[in-house]
């Protein structure tokens, strides 16, 4: 028998979440895309009924019938309201529609099921100095290879406000932010952070919906938090309304 996949650094960090969740015992709740299966079967220990869905194999053998080789850019194979909670650890960014994506995860949830994701930090500051220098946002390793498509390819890389934008516009509501992990290089680039707050501050104020103008604010808090701005990867916790 083969040993059960190790979780990673971004993995255990969704673990330590659980409790927040305020899931019921036993619910079911799906990870997609499931990888090797290592988050699942942690869920499955935690007394989950926990499901793996990947368009790769992997996780089949360790998974057993909690296994489906699902396409994560087309419809989901499973009935409106089928879980209690979907988790998609480090995939939204391989897929080509993230939004169908969204609504898919909104559509297979219960009422007030929860949703959590994460994907790489593009807004942390470090990353902002890549992109400043190169063009190219950290975690982000284009050119891609053209010569195919891969899927792990990171072509839906986004900001946290496109992706708040995303959640909110698909159904859900944000209860969240959070990050996986920093590393200590990204500390050196905190020098920018007071002009990077002052610069946005400024292109905040040519909003002029009052309603939006209350949510930019609520946006520009998230942006200079300590998640955002040297977390490796960023954590969202959204509700299904």
């Amino acid at each position: 028998m083969s040993p059960a996949p190790e979780l990673s650094v971004i993995q255990r960090s969704v673990l330590r979440q659980l409790s927040s969740l305020s899931l019921p015992a036993s619910a079911r709740v799906l990870d997609a895309p499931c990888g090797a299966g290592a988050l699942t079967l942690a869920l499955r220990e935690a007394g989950f009924e926990a499901w793996g869905a990947d368009t790769d194999s992997a996780a089949a053998q360790s998974l057993g019938g909690h296994f489906c080789r699902a396409d994560l850019n087309a419809a989901f194979p499973w009935p409106d309201g089928h879980f209690e909670a979907v988790f998609s650890i480090e995939g939204i960014e391989h897929l080509e529609s993230p939004f169908a994506f969204l609504r898919q995860a909104h559509r297979v949830l219960r009422p007030d099921g929860r949703l959590v994701v994460t994907t790489p930090n593009i807004v942390t500051l470090r990353s902002c100095m890549r992109f400043f220098g190169s063009g190219f946002f950290g975690r982000d390793t284009k050119p891609f290879d053209e010569s195919s498509r891969h899927p792990l390819h990171h072509i839906s890389l986004v900001t946290f406000p496109e992706l708040r934008y995303a959640l909110h516009t698909s159904g859900f509501r944000l209860i969240e932010t959070t990050h996986t992990h920093s590393k200590p290089v990204s500390y050196l680039n905190a020098i920018y952070a007071p002009w990077m707050w002052l610069y946005t501050v400024v292109a905040f104020r040519k909003e002029k919906n009052p309603a939006q103008r209350k949510r930019n604010r609520e946006i520009l808090a998230t942006l200079f938090s300590h998640s955002l701005l040297f977390g490796e990867c960023v954590m969202l916790i959204a509700r299904k309304v």
